[in-house]
């Protein structure tokens, strides 16, 4: 068995006596950090994969009434800045990349555009075309290690079903969640 750290984001802010509670259904390995915003939850648990591990926490942290898993904290979508920070160049040299700009090209499309106009990708998406196109291709970064990127695409798929979960659980519409909830099932 490993060990593995991640957060999950929890639907509401809890209180002391749901804090006691997490703890005695199970999250005796996880902290709690919770506010007017919500609540956050640090796990460091034990299990054979990260997957496991996430899925054992969630259901853990769904033994307290009215407490869901609604999110996995993952840093699996960047932007500019993000990206920028990440490899060590300006902001401007990776907005010329993603334009097409500088560079070779075939930078991958954003995945989603915030509306305030800001482009977001997948970092797992952007991580092969910086291995072959970026500044220092020769020194492999940690973050561009198979182990890492992994855990990154691993972490962004539970985020992913937790979304949609929770999506499901406040669609008004019956018919609507009935559909939709056997298109999870089929994954």
């Amino acid at each position: 068995m490993s060990s593995y750290e991640f957060s999950l984001r929890l639907n509401r802010e809890v209180t002391d006596a749901e804090i006691e509670a997490l703890y005695e259904a199970g999250c005796g390995d996880a902290a709690v950090e919770t506010g007017p915003l919500g609540a956050m939850v640090d796990f460091d648990r034990e299990a054979p994969s990260l997957a496991e591990a996430i899925t054992a926490a969630v259901r853990d942290v769904e033994k307290v009434a009215g407490v869901r898993a609604v999110g996995v904290a993952c840093d699996a979508m960047v932007t500019l800045l993000g990206i920028s920070e990440r490899v060590g160049v300006s902001r401007e040299a990776v907005r010329l990349w993603a334009a097409g700009l500088r560079g070779p090209g075939g930078f991958p499309r954003p995945v989603m555009i915030t509306a305030g106009g800001e482009s977001v990708w997948e970092w797992e998406q952007v991580v092969p075309w910086l291995m072959k196109h970026g500044p220092d291709r020769q020194a492999v970064p940690a973050w561009s290690l198979p182990a890492e990127a992994s855990k990154a695409h691993v972490l962004f798929t539970a985020d992913r079903v937790l979304r949609a979960r929770d999506a499901l659980r406040s669609e008004p519409d019956g018919v609507v969640r009935r559909e939709l909830e056997r298109l999870l099932e089929d994954a």
